[in-house]
């Protein structure tokens, strides 16, 4: 069986890339680099994240499509779109590296199209068919031009970079070619439209080929790091992302369409780690989520019993008073963890931390009563120290290079992005009657009309002729 021996390859794939990156990460080891691939802690940690997300996908696939006819041409391309993203992850050289790139995408369009008698997702890859194509001409053109002023033609040679001017606009090139690849604005309509797609392509996508915009980031963090225009471009295009991504994603109903925006908000934050220089905790939220995500995609089915389970206990809405104490003990955990485990300089990590134990805190002292306030507050100081114990883990499996003086403008802008989300989601649960509320629902709802741009600009440039869904003259309704 095709589906069984593939399984079997990436689970010995697997673990031959994390044997590597534990050992590299331990010292047993150097990194490798022959025949323009290069094995370092950072690329075989995501290799064997891929290989883990391709076996889970591939044993949905496996029962999913076991009646179907063109099963077998599922699983060819199934098995290439696996093997050109771990081929993009191990790449060191260049050209290897920029073809893998380039396969990832054109193997993800064959999936995407497997139903071509859907008209939306004709669409949806489509508009992605173009924008990868923009995202795949600049990277080339930024790869090129390393090769030419540095004559460098691998990634392990990008820390001879020294001179940041000529570097600024390089690195211009590749936050652009980052952020199209994930799916940030105005560019992000395809990711929700091709939902369309078999739910393994969903996991596949959102779990292991979205996030190589964020990967590509940290492969080229030397170039990116002096440059600091890049940096604020990055944060100001993903932080505006994830505050229109994480608005849209309360007010969908849609299961699917819901996971496709919180992609985005979470890419979006993901980018923005990255833009303040926070390379290991960028590591870590791009594994989290491919984790998070393969699993929430896979178990869609069932969001309709965990919703009744919800309505059978009668889970609602903590009280104000509720939120308030969350807040302070959500502020007493995170000031107790940064002194002792050493806060770094910039405050939006941990506001964003803070923000999200508030919320857990506030649903579980208003569930439980504040008589069992101490066990949920020793609760959430677990899962805080292990989030800082796996944010320093991978700051010994990646060590990053020197992120430059403290940016006070982008810290502040973070912060502010965060405040906003966290406004609009208090203002949508709490006051969703008001008008400016119902305004506000209305308009993220729609996602605040910014698909359409990129809709029109997409046919325009490359017009597409969509099968008809209406029946034709003679055909029984």
């Amino acid at each position: 069986m095709p589906w069984r021996g593939t399984q079997t390859v990436l689970v010995i794939l697997m673990g031959l890339f994390l044997a590597s990156c534990i050992a590299m990460a331990s010292g047993f080891s150097t990194p490798l680099y022959a025949f323009g691939l290069g094995l370092t802690p950072l690329s075989a940690g995501f290799a064997a994240m891929i290989c883990f997300i391709g076996f889970i996908v591939t044993r949905y696939a496996a029962l999913q499509f076991r009646d179907e006819r063109d099963s077998s041409k599922f699983w060819r391309r199934l098995v290439a779109t696996i093997g050109a993203i771990l081929l993009t992850a191990i790449a060191d050289h260049f050209l290897l590296f920029w073809l893998g790139w380039v396969s990832v995408s054109l193997t993800l369009h064959r999936l995407l199209v497997f139903y071509p008698e859907r008209p939306r997702a004709l669409l949806a890859a489509h508009k992605k068919f173009i924008f990868a194509r923009i995202a795949e001409t600049l990277l080339a053109v930024t790869l090129v031009s390393l090769y030419l002023v540095y004559d460098i033609h691998a990634i392990s040679q990008l820390p001879q970079i020294s001179d940041p001017s000529v570097s600024n606009w390089l690195a211009f090139l590749l936050v652009t070619v980052a952020a199209m690849k994930c799916a940030q604005l105005p560019v992000h309509g395809w990711l929700l439209q091709v939902v369309e797609a078999p739910t393994p392509v969903s996991a596949l996508l959102h779990a292991g080929i979205i996030n190589l915009g964020g990967y590509l980031l940290l492969q080229f963090a030397p170039l990116l790091t002096p440059a600091e225009g890049a940096r604020w471009l990055l944060a100001i295009v993903a932080g505006l992302s994830m505050l229109v991504a994480a608005s849209v994603t309360m007010t969908r109903i849609s299961v699917k369409v819901r996971l496709a925006w919180s992609t985005v908000a979470q890419m979006a934050l993901m980018l923005v780690e990255i833009s303040l220089g926070f390379y290991a905790l960028a590591a870590l939220h791009l594994l989290a989520h491919s984790c998070y995500k393969a699993y929430s995609f896979l178990s869609a089915g069932s969001v309709v019993e965990q919703g009744e389970r919800q309505q059978f206990a009668q889970l609602t809405l903590p009280r104000v008073k509720g939120l308030l104490l969350a807040s302070v003990l959500a502020l007493a955990l995170v000031v107790l963890a940064a002194w002792l485990f050493g806060a770094q300089l910039y405050f939006a990590p941990w506001l964003a931390v803070g923000m999200a134990l508030a919320l857990w805190l506030a649903s579980e002292i208003d569930y439980f009563g504040r008589r069992h306030s101490l066990r949920t507050a020793l609760i959430a100081a677990f899962w805080l120290a292990l989030y800082v114990a796996g944010a320093w883990i991978f700051t010994l499996l990646l060590p990053a290079p020197y992120s430059g003086h403290y940016l006070l403008g982008i810290d502040l802008w973070v912060c502010l992005v965060l405040l906003g989300i966290a406004a609009v989601y208090l203002w949508l649960l709490y006051r969703p009657r008001r008008a400016l509320g119902h305004r506000l629902f209305i308009a993220l709802n729609a996602g605040l009309y910014l698909d359409e741009w990129a809709t029109r600009f997409s046919l325009r440039l490359w017009p597409l002729r969509l099968p008809s869904t209406t029946p034709r003259k003679g055909d029984r309704a």
